[in-house]
């Protein structure tokens, strides 16, 4: 195959030179780049507002999502640009949760029974997913994951937020970035150029 063939192939091209863990440092880096002032807060607004990151993002998201899902839900207005763009990338609807506390409410197409993932951009703490999860579960849906993009969170007390939402509703939580973890270089991943098996 020559290089034009692999890129007419390929539905990201950088993914065609870089493996899995250079792309996931890559866009970390690029995500951690906007943080305002250097001082390790990340403008979520920011990362949402730049089409290259979010397009990265969504290609990311969409290999952590479950078999079976048949829809996304996020949190009105916060979530929105995220799940639009995971949304286009896989072809699966989704819906909103407006509201806060015990008035928030999905929104939009969703039927009870159905497979749901929530998605939440950044999480601070864990009812920043809680409550779109809870809002899910009373409309008659199942909700397995709930995927993030960055978590700057530490749960509650000695507990994680992946540890409260499985304790609580059996809910798994996936981040691809923990903010407070160092930004990984290139040089400490593989390159490209080893062998791979033909898988024929």
């Amino acid at each position: 195959m020559n290089l034009a063939q692999v890129l007419r192939t390929a539905p990201d091209a950088p993914s065609a030179f870089q493996s899995a863990r250079q792309r996931s440092a890559e866009l970390y880096a690029d995500i951690l780049a906007v943080a305002p002032g250097g001082d390790g807060r990340v403008d979520i607004e920011a990362v949402q507002s730049r089409p290259s990151i979010l397009r990265r993002t969504a290609a990311l998201l969409s290999e952590a999502l479950p078999p079976g899902t048949d829809r996304l839900v996020c949190a009105a207005s916060d979530g929105i640009a995220v799940t639009t763009a995971l949304a286009l990338h896989t072809g699966l609807p989704f819906a909103t949760v407006t509201g806060a506390g015990d008035d928030a409410r999905l929104t939009g197409e969703a039927h009870a029974g159905e497979h749901a993932v929530v998605v939440v951009p950044l999480v601070g703490t864990d009812e920043d997913a809680a409550r779109v999860v809870r809002a899910v579960l009373d409309a008659g849906m199942r909700v397995s994951h709930v995927l993030g993009v960055l978590d700057t969170s530490s749960g509650s007390g000695d507990r994680s937020v992946a540890d409260v939402l499985q304790e609580r509703y059996e809910v798994r939580f996936h981040a691809l970035f923990p903010t407070h973890s160092p930004l990984p270089t290139f040089s400490a991943f593989p390159t490209t150029d080893q062998k791979e098996v033909d898988p024929r």
